[in-house]
């Protein structure tokens, strides 16, 4: 019989996960935005009417929420997940938090014989769709072992980093060099664009070359043609920047790429653009440098 699995949070990245996981196992869903369930109610999923429904009916609960404070909210707050979960229930929490989070919720399942894991996630809407995550998995190997079936429908590329606080450490290292590859990348072409040269002519020489990253794809997918559209959102990641800088804090260890990646954020936050994807920076980017580095 086929694990019974709930997934609550099914936004912009929940959404298509959610929608994965389905195509393999029965599923409960909810999101307090009762239009966000249509597609997977739809296409087989049940309605929850709380997340408290949820964790009652199935063996392997998935959130996916914005931040810190949802997350501990619906774990930890009286008649939370720990609370309603059944002993053996397995707490996935793909959010991207600060690793005293994980840290809290942890011993307080454990407490009531239930397992928890923080499993937070790289790739991206496009990533969520296609089923071709990267999962960065903290906590105990037993329970992961028993929900890999489930974490697969999810992303391929399944590593089991350390214990709780683990993960959400990884997830913020790759989305600050991420968010820095980005930033200078736009830097770069915003420059070689005002300096004459045509973006595609930048994109080909440099992706053949030693500057090389995956920043370089959003040239032709998002920066010439002008589609903002996320994606991963500025304001997600301005809070995962965040997240960085307070570990590295924490650790005493001295960053600086982050802060200035950090700035441009920041920046396009305050033109209001937080609801955008990451790609929007390079428009803050050309009112600075007075270019535009297409004509659409």
């Amino acid at each position: 019989m086929a694990l019974s699995v709930g997934f609550i949070g099914v936004g912009n990245m929940g959404n298509p996960m959610a929608g994965n996981v389905l195509k393999a196992f029965p599923m409960t869903v909810f999101d307090a935005n009762p239009k966000a369930m249509e597609n997977l109610i739809q296409a087989g999923a049940k309605r929850a009417g709380s997340a408290r429904e949820v964790v009652e009916s199935s063996e392997i609960v998935f959130t996916s929420l914005p931040a810190s404070p949802d997350v501990e909210a619906i774990y930890l707050e009286s008649g939370g997940l720990v609370d309603r979960a059944k002993p053996g229930t397995i707490l996935i929490d793909l959010s991207s938090v600060l690793p005293s989070t994980p840290r809290k919720i942890e011993p307080r399942a454990k407490a009531r014989g239930v397992h928890f894991l923080e499993a937070p996630v790289s790739g991206g809407v496009s990533g969520a769709r296609a089923a071709t995550l990267a999962i960065m998995v903290g906590g105990d190997a037993e329970p992961l072992q028993r929900a890999t079936p489930v974490l697969r429908a999810i992303g391929p590329n399944i590593f089991h980093v350390g214990p709780v606080g683990a993960g959400n450490t990884v997830k913020a290292i790759n989305n600050m060099m991420a968010s820095v590859n980005s930033c200078a990348m736009m830097e770069g072409l915003a420059l070689g664009v005002k300096a004459g040269l045509d973006p595609m002519t930048i994109y080909e020489v440099v992706k053949a070359s030693s500057g090389g990253s995956k920043a370089l794809e959003r040239i032709p997918k998002a920066l010439i043609p002008r589609d903002f559209e996320p994606g991963f959102k500025v304001a997600l990641m301005n809070k995962d920047l965040d997240t960085f800088n307070t570990i590295a804090k924490e650790l005493h260890v001295p960053v600086s790429f982050a802060n200035v990646a950090q700035r441009y954020q920041q920046a396009a936050l305050a033109a209001g653009l937080g609801e955008q994807d990451t790609s929007v920076i390079m428009t803050v980017i050309e009112r600075l440098s007075a270019v535009k580095v297409s004509g659409k």
